[in-house]
C-alpha cells in the first residue's frame, strides 16, 4: 500500500473574467492584520503593484496570497488546510463586498496539491521484455491517471500524479510524490478540501489495489 505522509502545499486558485477589485481588497485585508503589497494608483488609471516576492500581494500566517495579472487568477496557498479555507473565504467575502462578486466574475476554479507519500512499490505486475535490445527487463510505472472522458482545457478536469523519488527506490518502503490538479466547481473543491488527506489516501488505495493488487 501506499499512503500520504505531508502535505507541502495546497494552493486554491480562481480565474477571473475581468481584473477582480483587488486594490480595496489589499486595504481591507492589511487592516484585517495581513502584510500586503503596496498599491499605487496611475495618473492614467489602474494602479502599479509592488510585490511583496514573486506575484505575492498577501500574507498572513503560514498562507500567502498571489496575484496574476495576466491570467487575472488570485491563488491562496498553505500547506495548513484550516487556514487556507480560512483566507480564502475572507478573501472572497472582501471582494464580493468590493464589487467582485465571484458568484459573477469567477470563471473557473482549480485546486493544486503537492504532498509525499511512502509504501510500497508501484510496478505493474508484467515485465517488459528488452533483455534482447537493452540488456534489462523493463517495469512498467504508472505515473499519470486523468478523468475519463475529460478535457483540459474546460473547466473540469482531474489529473493525478505519482512520482517515484528514485533515490528510495531500492529501499523496502519507496517513497512518492504526488501532484494533484482538479478543476470543478467551488462547492466540491472545498468539500474535498475538508478532508484532503483522507481523500487522497483513499485514491492511493484504490489505484494500488487496481493495478497491484
Amino acid at each position: 500500500m501506499i499512503a500520504i505522509s505531508t502535505i507541502e502545499l495546497i494552493s486554491l486558485l480562481s480565474v477571473w473574467m475581468l481584473e477582480p477589485r483587488l486594490p480595496e481588497t489589499l486595504v481591507e485585508l492589511r487592516k484585517r492584520g495581513y502584510v500586503t503589497a503596496k498599491v499605487k494608483p496611475r495618473d492614467v488609471g489602474g494602479y502599479d503593484i509592488t510585490f511583496i516576492e514573486s506575484n505575492v500581494v498577501a500574507i498572513k500566517g503560514s498562507t500567502y496570497i498571489q496575484y496574476n495579472p495576466g491570467r487575472r487568477s488570485i491563488s491562496i496557498g498553505s500547506s495548513n488546510v484550516k487556514e487556507l479555507l480560512f483566507v480564502f473565504n475572507e478573501v472572497e467575502s472582501i471582494l464580493k463586498e468590493k464589487g467582485s462578486d465571484p458568484n459573477k466574475g469567477a470563471l473557473f476554479y482549480e485546486l493544486k496539491v503537492k504532498a509525499k507519500a511512502v509504501g510500497n512499490r508501484l510496478v505493474l505486475r508484467n515485465r517488459i521484455e528488452t533483455d534482447d535490445l537493452l540488456g534489462v527487463k523493463l517495469l512498467a510505472i504508472p505515473i499519470s491517471f486523468v478523468a475519463e472522458d475529460a478535457d483540459p482545457n474546460r473547466a473540469q478536469w482531474f489529473h493525478l500524479d505519482i512520482r517515484p523519488i528514485w533515490t528510495s527506490w531500492p529501499n523496502e518502503k519507496i517513497h512518492y510524490e504526488i501532484i494533484l490538479v482538479y478543476r470543478d466547481d467551488k462547492d466540491k473543491l472545498i468539500k474535498f478540501l475538508e478532508n484532503i488527506e483522507e481523500k487522497l489516501n483513499e485514491f492511493l488505495k484504490r489505484v494500488f489495489n487496481k493495478l497491484i493488487g
